[in-house]
């Protein structure tokens, strides 16, 4: 089969949310945004602290970012990649093997545990989410890495065979995270990929928006029921007469955020702990955390914290200024040689986390790192380089 030729999209061409730095800032914009309406009981007062968490982290994130961009700039030679090839043998191959894994997995678990949790809405008699199957920590990166590597298939039959299959088997899960992280991936694919101008990504852009806002509604009605959201979220009675969708989208973005001003209002740091390791093990791994009587406290719901918590509770303040240092590093190495456009596969998996910062650490996580290595797979097989000579 001949090879389907592309060209790279320019950064400075691409949406904000393709734009490590860009992205990193506009949703800590969101989460300072979403706590001013206090829309729990419980949260957290004081929005100072928050803040101060906001300038900390920006200051460690752009310290690395600028040093890392110096640096590589200085060792950076002449760009020669404009253009680049993908295989469509190869694709198909690829993603016949995730859908054989994908298949493979769910029918242990059709066999063992049954339906799957999105029956229950039906009224069949299904486990719940949480506790329903094995190995979703494989099988949801496989469906998110086919879903988002079926869009670049010629043939529209394919596309839209695998992604519906993809999507749907995600949807019977009733994965809402990881549909989202899923479907973030797939826009920032599309957007470096697509031809069409800037203005054009946005409209796109916004209308996914909409269309994720409705999904996540529905979902979140039918897996949890509204009422049990406002009890689990202790939303304030004159704020539930709000739009649901409304509150879904608040209450998710800023009860973590106030969850971890209440952890360095309370918290006191004793000794160094290793517990943001633990996110990448298997979950029959997985120890139980040594803060737990930290994080079932009565001022803490929901169980999510951003991606800082974890760090602050096992290194205190250190621990922030070294994730966001981390986190810099590595937007600085993306953001420079066109690495956004030209490895758009593995840094979509990254892109997607950061833009998740606000619910929880998904750049240490089992799944991500299994996807990243699965998109850095597709990345060196389906994906040649054209005119290449980077520094």
């Amino acid at each position: 089969m001949p090879l389907s030729y592309f060209e790279f999209r320019k950064a400075a061409s691409l949406p904000f949310y393709c734009n490590p730095l860009k992205l990193f800032i506009s949703v800590w914009v969101v989460m300072l945004a979403s706590l001013e309406f206090h829309i729990s009981d419980v949260t957290y007062p004081h929005t100072i602290v928050a803040y101060l968490l906001f300038l900390g982290s920006c200051i460690s994130f752009l310290l690395s970012y600028m040093l890392v961009r110096f640096v590589c700039k200085r060792r950076q030679r002449q760009q020669m990649i404009r253009s680049y090839a993908i295989d469509g043998a190869r694709l198909r191959r690829f993603n016949l093997i995730l859908v054989c894994i994908a298949c493979a997995i769910m029918l242990l678990n059709l066999v063992s545990s049954g339906l799957p949790p999105v029956f229950g809405l039906f009224g069949f008699s299904t486990q719940s989410y949480t506790a329903y199957g094995r190995l979703k920590q494989i099988l949801f990166p496989v469906l998110m890495t086919l879903f988002v590597d079926a869009f670049l298939d010629n043939s529209a039959h394919r596309k839209l065979l695998l992604g519906s299959f993809a999507f749907l088997s995600m949807l019977s899960y009733v994965a809402r995270g990881a549909m989202m992280l899923m479907l973030f991936q797939a826009l920032i694919v599309f957007s470096i990929r697509t031809t069409i101008s800037k203005k054009k990504i946005y409209l796109i852009s916004i209308l996914s928006v909409l269309g994720a806002a409705f999904l996540v509604d529905v979902i979140g009605s039918n897996r949890t029921g509204d009422q049990l959201l406002f009890l689990g979220m202790q939303v304030r009675a004159d704020a539930q007469t709000w739009p649901t969708v409304f509150i879904w989208i608040i209450s998710y973005i800023s009860v973590p955020l106030s969850n971890v001003c209440w952890f360095v209002d309370f918290f006191r740091f004793q000794h160094i702990t290793w517990s943001f390791l633990y996110p990448l093990l298997p979950a029959f791994w997985t120890p139980v955390s040594p803060h737990m009587d930290v994080i079932q406290a009565s001022h803490i719901i929901d169980g999510v914290h951003t991606y800082l918590a974890n760090y602050y509770l096992d290194f205190s303040f250190p621990g922030i200024f070294l994730i966001n240092f981390a986190i810099g590093a590595v937007s600085g190495y993306m953001s420079l040689a066109q690495r956004i456009s030209r490895k758009f596969l593995t840094c979509s998996v990254f892109l997607a986390s950061l833009g998740f910062i606000f619910f929880w650490d998904f750049f240490v996580y089992l799944p991500t790192l299994i996807q990243f290595l699965l998109q850095l797979i597709a990345q060196k097989y389906i994906i040649r380089q054209l005119r290449h000579r980077f520094g």
